[in-house]
């Protein structure tokens, strides 16, 4: 099983975090798109819209699978674990991307808090 890409150790696991955020990306602005040219909210309800309720929540649901993602591969990366060091290093570089990767997430959807939508 330590040869399969869904390995924990697999070198496929390393750029996952920046697909996953990119994924994440297309689907928030591209909705938020779609939404903004077919139904845009009224911009005098401000911030507390559906649309920014909706992408906030996909926003939370990204960023909580990244960061549990950072840390399964982190204390994968750990003791107990006999590891040989192409093991240690993927699960660290993968814990590493994918903390990079909800931190992108975290300041990317911030302004979901503040801003309204299609303005």
């Amino acid at each position: 099983m330590e040869h399969s890409r869904l390995s924990a150790f697999h070198p496929i696991q390393i750029p996952l975090g920046l697909v996953l955020w990119s994924l994440w990306f297309v689907v928030m602005y591209g909705g938020l798109s779609v939404v903004c040219a077919v139904a845009p909210p009224d911009p005098a309800l401000g911030a507390w819209t559906w649309t920014n309720l909706a992408l906030g929540a996909l926003t939370l649901v990204t960023l909580a699978l990244l960061l549990w993602l950072a840390v399964r591969f982190w204390r994968l990366s750990r003791p107990p674990h006999e590891l040989n060091e192409r093991q240690v290093f993927v699960t660290k570089l993968a814990a590493g991307i994918h903390l990079v990767a909800a931190l992108a997430t975290l300041y990317v959807g911030t302004p979901l808090l503040f801003l309204p939508p299609c303005v």
